[in-house]
């Protein structure tokens, strides 16, 4: 029985050494990686513009009514004008009006109504011209407090899929450029990591870690990057 236990003991110790001996020589196998950043960048051009725009009207203490029967009065006059431009818009957003009070050197003076509206379109350039040069409206007696043009793209979300894929495959390049000069081969992909997108105007050296998301050109950059790490064989 003494003989036995002395044997089991004995391979038990045997296996114990064997296993442990396996795990300390995997532990000492290093993978050998490589780790770069790819970069992506592409222009494009927006296909979606959104034209808000203001007006305002100035009246007594007394006045908000009037103020009120007017402001509609251009808001008519706004939408008629608008649907002789024969431009289609996808949305036509009109905000309530804005009611703010004025004041002089003896106080309380009167109040300033201000609408706004903005409109979305898939016909920029038309809409870009009309903006530039607002004079149907100016001759039809409407005139504008502010004017702002933002411009979008609706293939944005695909843009940035496709982009992350030059990204990935600038890094794979970039991962066979370093190790050209020894005589191992980039393998496989094991992690990667995108940045923010930068959408700027072409030719902006403008980033942000946030990310950027420049509205006011129609005409825009996008450009990512992503840390990559490759194992090599």
């Amino acid at each position: 029985m003494k003989n036995t236990w002395a044997f089991i003991l004995g391979l038990s110790v045997i296996i114990a050494g064997g296993l442990l001996g396996w795990f300390l020589y995997q532990s000492r196998q290093v993978q050998e990686t490589v780790r770069v950043v790819g970069y992506g960048t592409r222009e494009f051009d927006s296909n979606i513009v959104k034209w808000s725009v203001s007006f305002s009207e100035r009246v007594s203490l007394g006045g908000t009514q009037e103020g009120y029967v007017t402001m509609a009065s251009k808001l008519d006059k706004f939408q008629i004008l608008w649907n002789e431009t024969g431009i289609q818009s996808s949305e036509f957003k009109v905000f309530p009006v804005e009611v703010n009070r004025e004041y002089g050197q003896n106080g309380h003076i009167g109040y300033t109504l201000n609408q706004r509206v903005y409109i979305i379109s898939n016909e920029i350039d038309k809409v870009e011209r009309l903006a530039i040069d607002p004079g149907l409206f100016v001759q039809g007696g409407l005139t504008f407090d502010n004017s702002t043009m933002e411009f979008f793209s609706s293939e944005i979300e695909e843009i940035k899929k496709q982009l992350l894929g030059d990204a990935t495959q600038n890094a794979f390049e970039r991962a066979e450029e370093i190790v050209s000069a020894t005589n191992m081969k980039v393998d496989k992909l094991i992690s990667a990591r995108a940045g923010v997108f930068q959408i700027t105007e072409p030719f902006s050296t403008e980033v942000s870690g946030y990310g950027i998301h420049n509205t006011s050109s129609p005409k825009k950059n996008i450009k990512v990057t992503v840390s990559a790490e490759f194992t090599l064989k």
